[in-house]
């Protein structure tokens, strides 16, 4: 897991550039990158699009891993679950998080 302080640069590298996040091959956000804020769990994104500014909230993930091109924010539980164990709670991925046990990339 990285610090919060290696996502806020990670973010202040990347501002005024233009972005693509998606997540499962399929892009959910393509636009400028113009603003974030980061409070309690929930990283506020702003894009300006061509036509507005769109707001996108995002959970904080379990791991961030930062590449020459991109930032992968990492939903898996296996990041988080040490070993494989058979007593483990099955979660329903529809009630919860729509990013729960996938990976959400930050192209830029």
């Amino acid at each position: 897991m990285r610090s919060i302080n290696h996502l806020v640069s990670a973010f202040d590298r990347i501002l005024q550039r233009d972005i693509t996040i998606s997540c499962n091959k399929k892009i959910i956000r393509k636009g400028s990158f113009i603003l974030y804020t980061i409070k309690d769990y929930v990283i506020s994104i702003i894009i300006k699009t061509p036509t507005s500014n769109k707001s996108y909230d995002i959970y904080y993930p379990f791991n961030v891993e930062v590449h020459d091109d991109m930032i992968e924010l990492d939903y898996t539980l296996a990041s988080i679950q040490r070993e494989k164990r058979t007593n483990t709670i099955e979660l329903d991925s529809s009630t919860c998080n729509k990013f729960l046990d996938k990976k959400l990339y930050i192209k830029f």
